[in-house]
């Protein structure tokens, strides 16, 4: 595993010009993963009002995960 340490060694190595541009592609990194991280919603609320009562647990799970996008 990687440390912060090995990391800010081998920046404060680097020219002003190259630290500049590996603060820049870790600020995009970053940004991309903080987009991509999935955050948990309840939009499916309600999609199965109308269905039967006597739906299994496990029935509802199945008709939930086909209602996706």
């Amino acid at each position: 595993m990687i440390t912060i340490d090995q990391v800010e060694s081998v920046i404060q190595n680097l020219p002003q010009d190259l630290r500049d541009r590996a603060l820049q592609y870790i600020e995009e990194l970053n940004n991309e993963y903080q987009q991509s991280e999935k955050k948990f919603s309840f939009d499916w609320v309600g999609e199965l009002e109308d269905e039967e009562p006597s739906l299994s647990t496990v029935e509802i799970q199945h008709k939930i995960h086909t209602l996706k996008v």
